[in-house]
């Protein structure tokens, strides 16, 4: 069998090198969280969906719009109540809209643990 000076054969070395990788493989996702900006990006085509539904709630019944997605889905705006990707907890948005100024304002219930980069703010 082949063996390097210090005694280790080259079927060690193989053995050491594919199982560092293999644990490299495993933990490389939970180390620098792969899915963030997939969730990310959900979360920014949501809060879009969610805040053209405002609008045209509020453009429709000339009224502001107040409180949680449910109003909607159940006027017909939007087909289901978003929920946040993030935590998986069945967090749905909160959103408000200011009539006069067509303002809407989103409001994401883990904004706190994974705040909204520049690049997805509505």
């Amino acid at each position: 069998m082949l063996r390097s000076r210090n005694g280790f054969s080259l079927y060690t070395v193989i053995s050491i090198i594919a199982f560092l990788s293999l644990i490299f493989i495993l933990v490389l996702p939970q180390i620098f969280d792969v899915k963030k900006e997939e969730k990310l990006k959900l979360r920014y085509e949501q809060m879009t969906k969610i805040k053209e539904a405002v609008i045209q709630y509020m453009t429709d019944r000339n009224q502001p719009f107040t409180g949680d997605l449910f109003e909607l889905v159940r006027t017909n705006y939007l087909n289901h109540a978003y929920e946040s990707p993030f935590n998986g907890n069945g967090d749905k948005y909160i959103a408000e809209g200011n009539l006069e100024t067509m303002e809407v304002t989103i409001k994401d219930p883990n904004e706190m643990e994974v705040p909204i980069p520049e690049k997805y703010k509505i």
